[in-house]
């Protein structure tokens, strides 16, 4: 059972919102002040919460240090607001929509982060398992390092390694290592890697940067059968090269 936790201060529309989620897999709650939020979020533990950035005694934000780490977070923005990447990236933000917004819209972006969540759970559960020893050794994912072919990828410590030997990646070659590794097989297009690879950096990126980055770390890491460009559309850690 999906659990969401609406934090809106507008209550005409935290109604809507919660007819929105009334369905058989879920189930949603509503708080208008940072006061009552606080209370649901003792209360029980939830899959996502929602949170307006401006409650009726104060802004939404105050709230993110309260909640649980396994637990998504998405924002609602007012009109014309720009989000905070850099405070986005440090809570661990997924997601966000600006007002006004159709409900139906927001539960998709929700359903979308719920399903990926659960995802990285299967995949999580399934690893832990293959690293007993029934995984090929061409990929295999503990609770901290990944292992593919000759690489070994410590996302959590930052070291990663090419036949044994450390590589030093940048800040911004890490992020772009750990987004396709973690999406292995699938293209991830351009756009959403600029906005993924932006969040908590002041520096503006383009495609030209991302191209630079992409190729720098294609030959740190010697990974010219894996790390593979789209052209016109993006880039993808490939899985036919693995072996």
């Amino acid at each position: 059972m999906n659990r969401i936790l609406i934090a809106e201060s507008d209550t005409g529309l935290a109604h809507r919102l919660r007819e929105a989620f009334v369905d058989g897999n879920s189930y949603a709650m509503s708080c208008d002040t940072i006061k009552q939020t606080r209370t649901m979020l003792e209360c029980e533990d939830w899959s996502l919460v929602l949170i307006d950035e401006k409650m009726m005694d104060g802004s939404g934000f105050q709230l993110l240090e309260e909640i649980e780490d396994d637990t998504i977070v998405m924002m609602i923005l007012n009109e014309n607001t720009a989000p905070n990447l850099e405070r986005f990236y440090e809570y661990k933000i997924v997601d966000f929509i600006n007002k006004p917004f159709n409900p139906i819209v927001l539960k998709a972006k929700v359903y979308t982060q719920i399903e990926k969540k659960n995802a990285e759970v299967k995949v999580g559960s399934s690893a832990c398992f293959d690293a007993l020893g029934v995984a090929a050794p061409e990929f295999m994912l503990g609770d901290k390092v990944v292992y593919i072919d000759k690489y070994e990828f410590d996302f959590e410590n930052k070291q990663y390694k090419y036949e044994g030997s450390s590589v030093m990646l940048d800040e911004l070659e890490q992020k772009l290592l750990q987004l396709l590794v973690e999406n292995r097989g699938v293209v991830l297009k351009k756009n959403t890697l600029l906005e993924r690879l932006q969040m908590g950096s002041r520096e503006k990126m383009d495609c030209g940067m991302l191209a630079e980055i992409a190729q720098i770390l294609i030959e740190k890491l010697h990974a010219f059968k894996y790390i593979k460009v789209i052209f016109g559309v993006g880039y993808m850690w490939a899985t036919q090269g693995e072996g």
